[in-house]
């Protein structure tokens, strides 16, 4: 995970990686502040082939700007089952696949252009 923020750490003011490893099961955590006060937490698992997502991005005040994830719900969704929730509110829609490399870049997009 860490790798993946390397290219944006002009824009990251703080950010802590922990691993965990409970048998065949890996599970990597991240967070993230950045210059803008907002922050990152993304959790990756993996066991075998299985993946699992969830990268949240939240404002100052804790609430959700966007959280992609690849739980599976939503099958009416054509990218099933990798979707993302958008606002306060957390408005399901589909999103293809992503990486913490591109939810970054994304966060990254949104700090400079603001």
């Amino acid at each position: 995970m860490n790798e993946a923020v390397e290219p944006f750490s002009s824009f990251i003011r703080l950010s802590r990686f922990a691993i965990e490893q409970a048998g065949p099961k890996r599970i990597e955590r991240c967070e993230l502040v950045f210059i803008d006060d907002t922050r990152l937490v993304g959790y990756e698992s993996r066991m075998g082939a299985k993946f699992k997502y969830t990268y949240q991005w939240m404002n100052s005040d804790n609430q959700t700007l966007c959280r992609w994830d690849n739980t599976p719900h939503f099958p009416q969704f054509n990218t099933y089952p990798f979707h993302r929730h958008v606002g306060i509110d957390e408005t399901a829609e589909p999103f293809a696949n992503v990486s913490l490399a591109d939810v970054v870049a994304f966060v990254t997009q949104q700090i400079a252009i603001s």
